[in-house]
């Protein structure tokens, strides 16, 4: 078309008829223009789809990896729950000094357990390489870095922080000294009169089941901040 042009304006000059080639040089000019600008247009179209594929792409990462999390916290709050319930039983059994019975063995291992806090976040790490800007609605972006920014590094140093005090300077020893383990890691009583008499046992019993109740009710609002950037994920999904 550009050539079709230039012959009429060649044509144009050669008829000594200015205006007219004005005219044409102009218009000429102007189909360059556009050219350009539905050049540009499309490039960035074809820019932003390309962005919005890598946003769902990692946006559907992101989700599985959520909902590994909320599993594994489910896991974690149903075994502290019980731990808890456990730790309760004993401290009623052991200050009521009740006898000995052998489903203590049992009680007394659970009351040791403690899960670590195992949370996924291959996709945000990758999110975060990408470029966070990458998610295009603020809000979502918004709540997305706080429950992997804020959120879960507070759960996990916090979870840490107390097992890590109060584990191996009170819970430890106290164990060694009461108890020997036994297969399947159930732990034998030494001397149950010895226990009894223990108040140090008991208190440091009491203190780790309170532990257990607060990391519960920390982990369960973690799982419900996950459920909520969970469905918040999915929204955004659907309307794509």
């Amino acid at each position: 078309m550009l050539s079709f042009f230039r012959k009429i304006r060649k044509q144009l000059a050669a008829d000594n008829k200015p205006l007219k080639y004005l005219r044409y040089a102009i218009g000429e000019i102007l189909l360059v223009v556009i050219g350009i600008l539905l050049a540009l247009q499309i490039n960035t179209w074809n820019e932003n789809r390309k962005s919005n594929m890598r946003e769902m792409k990692l946006l559907t990462e992101l989700k599985t990896n959520l909902h590994i999390n909320v599993q594994n916290l489910e896991k974690d709050i149903e075994s502290q729950t019980q731990s808890a319930k456990v730790i309760d039983k004993l401290l009623d059994h052991l200050d009521h000094k009740r006898p000995y019975t052998d489903s203590l063995a049992y009680y007394f291992s659970m009351a040791d357990y403690a899960p670590d806090v195992v949370l996924s976040s291959s996709a945000f790490e990758t999110l975060k390489s990408s470029g966070l800007e990458l998610i295009s609605t603020d809000t979502l972006r918004s709540t997305i870095i706080n429950l992997f920014e804020i959120y879960y590094p507070t759960l996990m140093q916090e979870t840490k922080r107390l097992e890590d005090q109060l584990w191996p300077t009170a819970a430890v020893p106290m164990y060694q000294k009461h108890f020997r383990r036994e297969q399947k890691d159930f732990y034998t009583v030494n001397d149950y009169q010895a226990l009894l008499d223990d108040k140090e046992f008991t208190n440091m019993l009491s203190f780790r089941g309170n532990l257990r109740k607060q990391s519960t009710i920390r982990k369960i609002k973690a799982k419900d901040q996950t459920l909520n950037v969970l469905a918040m994920i999915h929204k955004e999904l659907s309307n794509d």
